[in-house]
């Protein structure tokens, strides 16, 4: 869905934007007057949880079989990411700041895209959210497998339950145990959830009012477990999406928007730590923090363009294209 693309291509730039301007201040400072700050743009990932939910609910709906759908993702985040790690690790072991230069062990295992779980640091610091991605097309494959999509209803309250667990928890300084926040992504899950009752509104509009209702679940959740930031996001990403539904975001079809849709994916991987290296390197050639952060971005896009174009696109077509003649029937 090309809306559902450029809201993808808007939370990267926001993302993006954030980073450039509010977070590599904080980390790094910038040189002489910082830029205005993009410090909203932080939570354009909360928006990226919503769309996977929708977009792997569906998928999974339109899936045959188990490894139809591991084939699909695999060939969707890997290829680029894999590609993106390299071409990250070019820059920073080159021009970038020696703060940015993990052991060897750290970047090996970055491929792994479960390095924070094993202990090592990302290459990109927006990589976390790719473990989280994971884990949750993890969780939905097993409830595929199990039969159980069509109780979805019913794992999206185990999750809030739990979420609530994790949240109290939290707050009030008792244990909650490590390995069930990081494998059932107690952090973000509700996101996820809102996403897959948008699609079941979309999918299924005579039940949407319990599908709302439990949307509103998941919002109160967010407000009772999470800082009260969050259930701000959750509103505010949760009327994009009633937006989105209404059929009110068409004018996202513009060209810049589905361009930016396009390369979200590349976007994402490539900016943080190839950004980073560059405004460093042009701040210190005496640019601005604002035009090094206006460099750094054009650039990256045009990196990102590339790696859509040459790695993600025909990489994704190639391994896809593999698996149907692989799983062809044989002619009699």
């Amino acid at each position: 869905m090309v809306e559902l693309d450029a809201l993808r291509g808007l939370a990267a730039l926001a993302v993006v934007a954030f980073h450039y301007t509010t977070l590599y201040g904080q980390l790094h400072g910038h040189v002489g007057e910082p830029p205005p700050s993009f410090s909203f743009g932080n939570y354009g990932v909360h928006l990226f949880f919503l769309i996977s939910g929708f977009v792997i609910f569906m998928t999974l709906e339109r899936t045959r079989t188990a490894m139809d759908f591991v084939v699909s993702r695999f060939s969707r985040l890997f290829p680029a990411y894999w590609v993106a790690i390299l071409m990250s690790a070019a820059f920073v072991y080159t021009i970038g700041m020696s703060s940015q230069r993990l052991p060897l062990g750290d970047v090996l295992l970055d491929f792994t895209m479960v390095q924070q779980l094993l202990g090592a640091e990302h290459i990109d610091g927006s990589y976390w959210t790719l473990q989280v991605e994971l884990f949750f097309y993890l969780q939905m494959l097993a409830w595929f497998v199990l039969g159980l999509l069509a109780r979805i209803r019913w794992i999206i309250a185990g999750w809030l339950l739990l979420a609530i667990g994790y949240g109290l928890a939290t707050k009030y300084d008792r244990h909650f145990s490590y390995t069930v926040r990081e494998l059932l992504i107690l952090r973000h899950i509700p996101f996820f959830a809102i996403g897959i009752l948008f699609y079941r509104i979309c999918a299924f509009p005579s039940h949407w009012r319990l599908d709302a209702l439990l949307v509103a679940g998941c919002v109160a959740t967010i407000a009772i477990a999470y800082p009260l930031v969050y259930a701000e996001v959750a509103l505010v990403c949760t009327g994009i999406f009633a937006l989105f539904t209404a059929g009110k975001l068409g004018w996202l079809r513009a060209a810049p928007f589905a361009f930016f849709g396009t390369i979200s994916y590349s976007l994402y991987l490539l900016h943080q730590a190839i950004g980073f290296s560059l405004i460093w390197r042009f701040e210190h050639a005496g640019l601005g923090a604002t035009g090094a952060a206006v460099c750094a971005a054009l650039i990256v896009t045009v990196l990102a363009t590339l790696l859509t174009f040459l790695v993600e696109r025909p990489a994704m077509r190639l391994i896809r294209d593999a698996w149907k003649r692989r799983r062809a029937p044989a002619p009699a």
